[in-house]
């Protein structure tokens, strides 16, 4: 009757091709765990990245509002998991992907945020309009009653024609990282915004739900990251150490790059590249970065974007290695960072078991680090 797809199943596979021809019908988890809510409070968050932190931000916000929120979806909590302990009255906070949302006809969120948009998923996707096509989905059952979150910048940028049932509010307009020396046209992409804009995200969306604004405000103080995200995990003898294992696009790299100072970073970065656009990073990694170590299938491509942008040591060294070799190159106020802008899949069963494995290398090469304060 219908097929419940998982993610990884890409459209170009013979399974799904085989669905098509004999007009099966294909829907995501999300889809179908949708029409059995028991709640319409449901707030739905995408973008090519931030998704996670917003989506953890937004439950916190509706934990200390209602007692209990649900955080669920792309962030590894299936929401068909948690359909059955819901009631009317609750809040859900769904993380989604381009993916998940590809295959979704009728899932309908009171409040849908669409963060940003940069390339990204150009292994799955055929090209960079299929993948906001599948974005935009995220607004297409809503009505009236709803409210549709995004940038004007990138609405602007992507899909300046579309028109929406639900009531549209911008986010991020002023936000400009003056840290990157870009050409103008590049200070316009989405590629270049930092943290500010998802937590105007965060307050907008919390204002529309009746949260007090000191709520939000004290969720948004008192966050203290996520592992594998900007995860400063340790120092030693003034060099610091910090796992971004979770960034696999060029433009969750460019705002990891844009939080250290000038020169500084030593930069981990490569593994299946998932995007186009690495060139756009030059200008950053030129004045943050004094050596990129590649590691990955994404070698020979990285090295070719970024040649001339600073010191580029491409691979022949297996991951262990890579860091260890970060290791000898740092010197006290540097800092090591993994932040591959690719995804794992080449090298690890994903982004958690790249994340740790680095962790583990300097741990063990350096004993007890000093913990630092929060990222």
């Amino acid at each position: 009757d219908w097929v419940l797809i998982s993610p990884g199943i890409t459209p170009n596979t013979p399974v799904y091709q085989a669905l098509v021809a004999r007009k099966i019908p294909v829907v995501s988890e999300i889809e179908a765990a949708s029409w059995y809510s028991p709640t319409r409070n449901i707030i739905a968050v995408t973008g090519s990245s931030g998704k996670t932190t917003v989506s953890t931000l937004l439950a916190r916000v509706f934990k200390k509002k209602n007692g209990r929120a649900f955080l669920c979806g792309n962030i590894g909590n299936p929401l068909i998991s948690e359909v059955e302990q819901m009631d009317s009255g609750d809040t859900v906070v769904i993380e989604i992907s381009s993916f998940q949302l590809q295959h979704c006809l009728s899932f309908r969120p009171a409040a849908a945020l669409l963060l940003n948009l940069s390339p990204n998923h150009q292994d799955w996707h055929n090209d960079m309009n299929e993948y906001v096509e599948a974005k935009l989905r995220i607004f297409q059952a809503q009505t009236s009653r709803d409210h549709a979150l995004m940038r004007k910048a990138d609405r602007t940028r992507f899909f300046p024609t579309r028109g929406f049932e639900a009531a549209v509010h911008y986010f991020g307009e002023s936000d400009r990282n003056p840290t990157i020396p870009a050409r103008s046209a590049d200070l316009d992409d989405p590629l270049f915004a930092g943290l500010n804009p998802n937590e105007e995200a965060v307050r907008l969306t919390a204002g529309l739900f009746g949260c007090e604004k000191g709520i939000a405000e004290e969720v948004i103080r008192d966050f203290e990251g996520i592992e594998h995200r900007l995860e400063k995990f340790g120092s030693w003898q003034g060099i610091d150490f910090v796992n971004d294992s979770k960034s696999t696009t060029p433009s969750s790299l460019a705002w990891a790059l844009g939080k250290f100072p000038d020169g500084k970073v030593i930069l981990l970065a490569g593994g299946h590249p998932k995007s186009v656009g690495f060139e756009i990073l030059r200008p950053l990694l030129a004045r943050k970065a004094k050596t990129a170590i590649l590691i990955g299938e994404a070698q020979p491509v990285l090295e070719r974007a970024w040649k001339g942008a600073c010191e580029i040591l491409p691979g022949g060294f297996d991951f262990p290695e890579a860091v260890r070799r970060a290791c000898r190159l740092a010197k006290p106020g540097d800092t090591v960072l993994l932040s591959p802008a690719c995804a794992s899949f080449d090298m690890f069963k994903n982004y958690e078991e790249r994340g740790r494995l680095f962790k583990k290398i300097i741990h063990e090469t350096f004993g007890v680090l000093t913990p630092p304060l929060l990222a």
